[in-house]
């Protein structure tokens, strides 16, 4: 078995080195069903490597793989300590927005003179994803373009599913988005190629509990709502 696993890896992984060869073949050996090692990649630390097994936060394997942790890893940078795994966490969640999404997913409320770009996560009935947006103005000022995507927290057979979804289908989406987190009502309509039930999966899989969710460029979670000035400082 563990021959014709690493028969496999050598096939899909022609240019993986023969340690991370050995780490795939030994971790994959014990990991639960519907999990597998996607990469290995070499750590900071000397024979220690990082191994993403398909969740957000990756394991650390010795060179030849019979010991493994799952847990965080932290850098001594003078008197400040850098926590290297939520990096790895930051830099696998930016990779999977990148490739799921593109500017069409997104309702964008663009700032004049942008200097950050945020991704939030938003459902239109949560109240502090109303408060976001009723200042969404200050945001835009300070230099911060917000691109939206849906994330219903009822799921998606709820009010609030329809409810976003009319804000994605509209011929003017920002002006229905802005209308529904005003509490006003506004006419139902559910189009075919909608990407709401795309953005709420992609969500869970990145980590999103609750709205708003905001996401830096670098794919960073800020969970919650954050005032804009305190945002501000965050992204620089």
């Amino acid at each position: 078995m563990k021959i014709f696993l690493i028969i496999l890896i050598l096939i899909f992984a022609p240019d993986a080195k023969p340690d991370e060869l050995l780490i795939s073949s030994k971790i994959n050996a014990v990991l639960p069903e519907g999990m597998s090692v996607q990469n290995v990649k070499e750590s900071q630390i000397e024979n220690l490597y990082i191994v993403d097994i398909g969740d957000l936060q990756p394991i650390y394997a010795s060179k030849n793989g019979e010991f493994f942790f799952y847990g965080e890893l932290y850098a001594v940078n003078g008197n400040m300590l850098q926590n290297t795994t939520k990096d790895e966490i930051n830099l696998k969640r930016k990779n999977i927005l990148d490739e799921a999404l593109s500017e069409d997913d997104f309702i964008t409320f663009k700032s004049n003179n942008e200097k950050h770009r945020v991704i939030i996560f938003t459902d239109v009935d949560c109240g502090y994803c109303r408060k976001f947006h009723n200042e969404i103005n200050d945001f835009n000022d300070l230099g911060i373009t917000v691109n939206y995507v849906a994330f219903p927290r009822s799921g998606l057979a709820s009010d609030s599913y329809n409810k976003i979804v009319t804000a994605w289908c509209s011929t003017d989406a920002k002006d229905t988005l802005t209308k529904m987190k005003q509490g006003i009502d506004v006419q139902l309509s559910m189009c075919q190629d909608h990407p709401v039930e795309k953005h709420f999966l992609l969500g869970q899989k990145i980590g999103i509990t609750g709205t708003p969710a905001i996401i830096k460029s670098n794919g960073e979670l800020l969970p919650g709502y954050l005032p804009p000035e305190e945002l501000i400082t965050r992204l620089n």
